[in-house]
C-alpha cells in the first residue's frame, strides 16, 4: 500500500504543479524552480516508474517528421524534495516544461469510437476513471486506465496510407466511460510542430 500512496502523491505533485503554474505564469512571474528533465523510456505501463528518487512514467502520442504518428514512452525526473504549502510537510513536487492555457474535462462514453485527427494543440491528458486508447498511424496502439498519463502532440501528422489516416483514433475501452482530465499547452514559438520523440519540447 505504501507505494500506491507515493505514486498518487506523485502525480497530484504533478497536476498541482501544472495548475499551479497556470496562476504564475498567468500573472507575469519568472519561473523560479528548474523544470523536470525528460529523457526516453521503456514501454509502459505509464505511472510510478521508480520511487526514489521517483520518476514517472507517461506515453506520447507525437508525429515524425515525414507526418507519420508513433507511441514513445517518456520519464519525468528531478522532482524536488520540498514543502508545497509551507507548513505542510515536505514532498516530491515537479515542474514540467510548458505555459497552461486551460483545463478540462472530457467524458468518452462506453462503445465510443472517434475519427483519425490530430491534437488541437499540445496537451497533457491524465484518465480519471475508466479506460480509454489511441491507436497512431503506425498501428501502434497506447492504452491507458485510471492515474495514468499521456502527452497528446501529433498535430504534425499528415495523411498516410491509403486511408490517408492522420494523427490518432480515440476509443473507449471497457464497460464504464472515461473521465480525463484535459491539461493543454501554448505551443512554443517555432516548435508547434515538434517531432522530438519526448514532448513536451524542453524550451
Amino acid at each position: 500500500m505504501g507505494w500506491f500512496r507515493k505514486a498518487g502523491r506523485v502525480k497530484l505533485a504533478l497536476l498541482a504543479s501544472i495548475a499551479g503554474a497556470v496562476g504564475a505564469r498567468a500573472a507575469g512571474a519568472p519561473q523560479s524552480e528548474p523544470l523536470m528533465t525528460i529523457t526516453p523510456a521503456p514501454s509502459g505501463p505509464a505511472g510510478l516508474a521508480s520511487a526514489d528518487p521517483p520518476a514517472l512514467r507517461y506515453g506520447v502520442l507525437y508525429a515524425d517528421g515525414k507526418g507519420h504518428s508513433h507511441i514513445q514512452y517518456c520519464d519525468l525526473k528531478n522532482f524536488l524534495f520540498k514543502s508545497y504549502a509551507p507548513p505542510a510537510a515536505p514532498q516530491y513536487v515537479g515542474f514540467p516544461p510548458g505555459e497552461v492555457t486551460s483545463i478540462k474535462y472530457a467524458v468518452l462514453p462506453v462503445g465510443y469510437v472517434g475519427t483519425w485527427h490530430t491534437a488541437p494543440g499540445p496537451q497533457w491528458v491524465i484518465t480519471l476513471s475508466g479506460r480509454w486508447s489511441v491507436e497512431a498511424t503506425d498501428g501502434s496502439v497506447l492504452e491507458q486506465g485510471p492515474g495514468e498519463v499521456e502527452f497528446n502532440a501529433d498535430m504534425g501528422s499528415t495523411p498516410q496510407g491509403p486511408e490517408g489516416h492522420v494523427g490518432h483514433l480515440t476509443r473507449q475501452v471497457g464497460a464504464v466511460p472515461n473521465v480525463q482530465l484535459i491539461v493543454s499547452l501554448k505551443p512554443q514559438p517555432g516548435k508547434a510542430r515538434s517531432t522530438d520523440p519526448c514532448q513536451p519540447s524542453q524550451p
